[in-house]
């Protein structure tokens, strides 16, 4: 069982940011993971960067 702590839109999205600059490559479900934060909302989150050109699609 994932432990999801309860973070704004706008936290969660920092972190996220934060993990990529960490880590360069990662799965949402990895981040998930490694973040405690809901998937969706990890998913949703990684796709908005996408589409901002913050992140590259592999």
């Amino acid at each position: 069982m994932i432990k999801c702590r309860d973070v704004d839109y706008e936290t969660a999205k920092k972190e996220i940011i934060g993990y990529f600059q960490r880590n360069q490559e990662a799965y949402p479900d990895e981040i998930s993971q490694d973040l405690e934060l809901d998937f969706d909302l990890v998913r949703r989150i990684t796709a908005e960067l996408k589409k901002e050109g913050r992140l590259e699609a592999v």
